[in-house]
Order: C-alpha cells, then structure tokens, then sequence
C-alpha cells in the first residue's frame, strides 16, 4: 500500500493536475455544487437540467457538503492516476518478467514519459494539438486521463476489470465493469463490448477442451455470469433511457443533431475527428492486438476493436446523431492505453537480466541511472507545469470580476456573460443565463439550451438596448461586457470595471 501511494503521487506529479476548476469540472461538477449549496447555484437553470452523471455528482455533493474539502478532489484524481499506473504495470508484468531492475526501471521511465505533461507539449507544439494523447488517449478527443478530475477518469475502473478477468475474478470483474459506468453512462456501450471479450475468451476455452461436460457447465457459467451483468448495468441502462422515453422523434432527433453537429463534432462526428493521427492510434491498438501474449488478453483487445469498428464505419456512413451520441469508438480510450502499455513491454523485453550479460556494469548501473533520470526529468517538468497552471489561473483576466461577484451576489441574481467564460459559475457561486462549454443532455433541455445560446450570441456580436431587454425579461439581473464595448442603456447601472470586464445592473423597466 505505501508503494501504491509513493508511486501515485509521482505519477500523478509527472502527468499533472491543474487547479479546480477547469474544463469539464465546470460542467460535471455543477449539479454536485448545487446539491451542496455552493453559492446560489441552486437557482441556475443548468443546475435543475436532467443530470448526466448521478453518481459522480453525488460524489461532489458529498465533499463539499459533509466534508467540506474541496481539496480531496486533488487526491481522489491521484488515487485513479495511481491506479490506472499500477495496473497498467500488473498487466506488463504479466506480458514480460519485469524482475530484472534495468529492464523494470526502463519501462517505468517509458511509461512516465509517455505519459507526461513534457512529452505531451512536444507532440502538441511539433505534430499538432491532435496528437497530444496519441499514445495514451483514445479516438474522437476522449481519453481516461486529462488534467482534470471528471467522471470520465472513473474509466480507469475498466482497466482495472480487465485485470481482475484475467486472474480468474470474473465476477469482481463485472462489477466493476458496471462500477465504471454508474460513473460515467457514456461507458455504457465499452463495458457491453468488453463484458462480450471476456465471455467469447472464456467461451472459446471450453470449446478449445473438446470435452461435452466442460463446454456445457461453461456455458451454464457463463449465462450466470451474463445474468448478474445484465442486472449490475440496468440501472444505467434504464436511467439513459430516461434521456430519450416520452420525446418525440422530431424533438429527440433535433435535440440530437444541437450535439452531434453543433456542440461536440469534434467528440460525435468521426468526420470531424479522425484524421491522420487516428490512424496511427489504430495501428497501435492493432500492434498490441497482435504482439498481446495472454490469450484472455487478445479477446478483450479483439472484440472491442471489431465491434467498435463496425459501428464506428456505420455512424460515418449514416450519419445518424443517435448512434453517433453513444460513442461506440469510446472503447478506445481503453484499448489504447493497454495496446502502447504491451508495446512497451515487448520493447524492453529485449533487455537481458543482469546475469545475462558479460558486460553486467550496463545493466547495473548505466540504463537504471539513465531510467532514473528520465522519470526525474518528467517529475520536474510536471511539477513546474503544475506552477504555471496556478499562476495562469491566478492571472486570468476575469479573475477579479469573478471575486467581486462571488462576495456581491443575491439569491435572485442571475447574470448574462460572455459564451466562453467558462469558469464562472464554480467560482462565482452566481446563476447564470447560458454559456457554451456546459449543456445538457436531454433533448427537450438541449433545445433550450441552443435557443439561449442563440440569444445571448447574437447579442454579444451585436450589443443593443433593445436586445438586452429580452434578457431582463427573462430574469437576468447582470450583465458582464468587456471594457472595449461601450452600451449605453438608460437601464444599466455600472458597479464594477477593471482593465478586462465591466459588470452592470439591469434595472427593472416601467
């Protein structure tokens, strides 16, 4: 347990955390604040949309409710780093025999480098920003890991079932198939692919035997086993269905195509994502396929990539946004880190044990000294990328109108702001109109959605005192204008201006 915890936190330094709260957190955490009283995000129209992520929210309601610790967000994120790290290195050592310190400690400083925030600014500033989680995302920008804690990190879980399939724990492994996508529903359909890997693996065996009894007492097994799985993932299956029931075609498909086209293309639209560096993801995911040694291992990687394949080529040919919206390439995001983790393996598989070697001072000190200096490389660069982060949060340039409202906000403010200020909810604790990062996901709630989108964009590209009468009748309160634009409405109170933002009030009308 202690070298558990030892390496998750250098892994976790190595591969960066940036400061709550970033990217997704400000849309997955929204519900969970809102749950916990943070502010007054309770009146936010996004906080009363249908949740995406139950689970997960309830999880962030808890912290900052009864624990009060926003802090532990940190270490829940270092604890799954640190388990998709180990597991990753359970499953090499099953590959190859990592005994050998240069041949371990070589694969370790491979495995940090890949995974590093300094080798991930390499790819992005020389191939391109799509190829920086080439090696350890999957296809359509969607990976385990990011920088940030979000449900989709619990699809380390996956990684983790895989393991314990392996070592005979089918049934611990199927619950924490199901456990990965209670977390996060978008798993829905990688577990289905994976929990079918592991029952054709386990099938093809009893066939393999030639013996009647066997195959028919597996079969009986594995019935059992489909049985328990279909009642573990029911919950989400019947919760997802709650997204889609009682709408119309019409408005479910126009809901649909807001996502697929509009907001997400680059997550929904294979047209939109796959590219060169996608082509170079599946050949590794085929390169581990291949070189994978463990029967049970091939099957797991096999069927998913098949199966994915399939629907994937089908969505790109149909173009149909509900297929597209259930993300059949997602699988990828675990196919890929196993296939570079076996790549990596077969690759220092080729350094022989010090006992092999006459020249035993190379494997004895030279390439562990080396290893060991690239993974101190690594945790350097992490650690002073983890710096930069907090200072450039720190100097954001909205910042200090975000302080202002945090400490002036009233129970019936809602403000109208800039699209892509994104940060402003969770760190305001102020309700707000719309912005672009943060939809929901019921197709009734994402036309509201787009229709207030609409709204406030044609204002922001053209503001007016006629336009931002609407917003006042619709309950906003506040209005956030950068201080390059100048809008003079006999209705505006300014109470705040800085070098970036001006924040008014809209006072009631006649």
């Amino acid at each position: 347990m202690f070298s558990f915890l030892v390496w998750s936190t250098l892994f976790s330094v190595a591969y960066t955390q940036s400061p709550l709260y970033t990217s997704n957190q400000n849309t997955y955490f929204l519900h969970g604040a809102a749950c916990a009283d943070v502010g007054y995000l309770a009146q936010d129209w996004l906080a009363n949309t249908r949740d995406p992520t139950p689970l997960f929210s309830g999880l962030v309601c808890l912290t900052l409710r009864s624990l009060n610790f926003p802090a532990l967000f940190y270490v829940y994120y270092a604890f799954l780093i640190g388990l998709y790290g180990s597991t990753l290195y359970q499953l090499a050592a099953r590959e190859i025999d990592l005994r050998p310190r240069a041949r371990r400690l070589v694969f370790l400083a491979l495995f940090f480098l890949i995974h590093s925030a300094a080798f991930r600014f390499v790819l992005s500033r020389t191939l391109g920003a799509e190829w920086t989680y080439a090696f350890e995302g999957g296809l359509a920008n969607q990976r385990l890991l990011g920088v940030v804690l979000e449900p989709s990190s619990f699809g380390v879980l996956l990684l983790a079932a895989i393991h314990l399939a392996l070592q005979e724990k089918i049934a611990l492994a199927l619950l924490t198939f199901a456990l990965a996508a209670w977390f996060h529903p978008t798993y829905l359909l990688a577990v289905i692919f994976l929990f079918l890997g592991v029952i054709s693996w386990k099938f093809a065996e009893a066939l393999h035997s030639n013996q009647k009894n066997v195959a028919r007492q597996t079969a009986r097994r594995l019935l059992r086993y489909a049985l328990f799985f279909g009642i573990l993932i029911l919950p989400v299956v019947l919760y997802s269905l709650t997204f889609v029931l009682g709408v119309s075609p019409e408005v479910r498909e126009q809901g649909q195509r807001i996502l697929f086209q509009m907001r997400i293309p680059h997550h929904a639209d294979p047209a939109a994502w796959f590219n060169v560096s996608s082509i170079f993801q599946l050949l590794l995911m085929l390169g581990g396929l291949v070189l994978a040694r463990q029967k049970g291992l091939r099957w797991m990687l096999g069927i998913p990539l098949l199966l994915g394949a399939l629907l994937t080529i089908t969505v790109l040919f149909t173009r149909n946004p509900g297929l597209a919206l259930i993300f059949p390439w997602r699988v990828s995001v675990v196919l890929l880190p196993l296939s570079v983790t076996i790549l990596l393996s077969h690759l220092v598989k080729w350094i022989p044990s010090e006992t092999e070697q006459p020249n035993r001072a190379l494997f004895i000190w030279i390439l562990p000294s080396l290893a060991t200096a690239l993974i101190a490389v690594t945790l350097l660069v992490g650690w002073v990328r983890i710096s930069l982060d907090w200072q450039r949060k720190r100097s954001q340039p909205e910042r200090p109108l975000m302080a202002f409202v945090a400490h002036q906000k009233q129970p019936q403010d809602v403000y109208l702001i800039p699209l892509k200020m994104q940060d402003f909810r969770l760190a305001s604790g102020a309700p707000i109109f719309v912005d672009f990062k943060s939809t929901p996901y019921h197709p009734l709630e994402v036309i509201e959605w787009y229709r207030r989108y609409q709204l406030a964009d044609e204002f922001y590209r053209s503001p007016s005192c006629t336009k931002l009468e609407q917003f006042r009748q619709k309950g906003v309160t506040h209005l956030v204008l950068s201080t390059e634009v100048s809008l003079d409405c006999p209705n505006l109170d300014r109470i705040y201006a800085d070098d970036a933002y001006q924040l008014f009030r809209i006072l009631p009308g006649d």
